[in-house]
């Protein structure tokens, strides 16, 4: 009897899962050929699958770690299948600070490391250490200067080779922050040659830094870190009414692959789209 009952439950929720996929993809309009890039392809995730990673992105060359807001994620690259799951990510001395909301993440050394927010006060900014094996929190956590991020910590790139890790303000940036990435103490700030507005995420390559805008074109910016040298690398043209996520970047044979997350106008689904850069 419950044999029937969940079977029938599974049936009528991937076929509600299908018209709301059918209905975000009517909803959306056709992207635009990108500038600087070449649209290589996309996966979409729907409804729950999208909940849990609809805020941050980063790999370790096996494995894509998704955040949502409360959640972490971790899916094969090659199958897609999602091999660990925490549904609540957030610590609990965190979530007693009205900490609710991860940002962007980052990978080191077998360790995840997250942006968390309480959004919309932002009076308390941290950064949370996971096990990217299990995905599980290590007990350490890290408040940053507040002074730093009045409008939060969206996001944060882990720098493993000159052992820093990135931050920066949300909008109207000029400056990154830098922190020490053994006990986040600050470093120094490195002024940006171009004001970084609206941005979600990104990643480390090469010892560039590479970020994801929300702006109507959905921008892809490259930033030198040491110098603070910034410029477009590319224009992703997607739907402005699209909300553009984070961002990673995966090293293969063939050059840098750049996945960067969307969330549908409808909001329900998140679609990961890759680019290679243009010869």
């Amino acid at each position: 009897m419950f044999s029937l009952f969940f079977s029938a439950l599974k049936k009528a929720w991937a076929l509600l899962t299908a018209i709301l996929l059918f209905v975000s993809i009517q909803v959306e309009k056709p992207a635009g050929e990108p500038q600087g890039a070449v649209f290589v392809g996309s996966r979409t995730f729907m409804l729950e699958e999208a909940l849990v990673r609809g805020q941050g992105v980063t790999n370790d060359g096996e494995f894509f770690y998704f955040s949502g807001n409360f959640f972490l994620n971790k899916t094969d690259i090659k199958t897609g299948e999602t091999v660990a799951q925490n549904n609540f990510a957030i610590p609990l001395p965190l979530l007693m600070k009205g900490c609710n909301h991860i940002g962007g993440i980052g990978y080191a050394d077998g360790k995840i490391y997250a942006a968390i927010e309480d959004g919309s006060d932002y009076l308390h900014p941290f950064i949370a250490i996971f096990d990217a094996k299990t995905l599980k929190f290590t007990g350490k956590y890290y408040e940053l200067p507040w002074e730093l991020h009045v409008k939060g910590v969206p996001w944060c790139i882990v720098d493993k080779d000159r052992g820093y890790l990135y931050t920066a303000e949300w909008s109207n940036a000029t400056q990154l922050n830098v922190f020490d990435l053994k006990d986040m103490s600050f470093v120094k700030n490195v002024a940006v040659s171009m004001t970084l507005d609206r941005i979600q995420g990104g990643d480390i390559y090469e010892g560039k830094l590479y970020l994801s805008n929300d702006s109507n074109t959905k921008r892809v910016y490259e930033v030198d870190p040491v110098s603070g040298q910034t410029r477009i690398l590319f224009e992703r043209n997607i739907d402005p009414e699209c909300e553009a996520e984070s961002m990673t970047v995966l090293a293969t044979p063939d050059g840098p692959a750049f996945f960067v997350m969307d969330l549908g106008p409808m909001r329900i689904n998140m679609v990961f789209r890759e680019y290679r850069l243009s010869e």
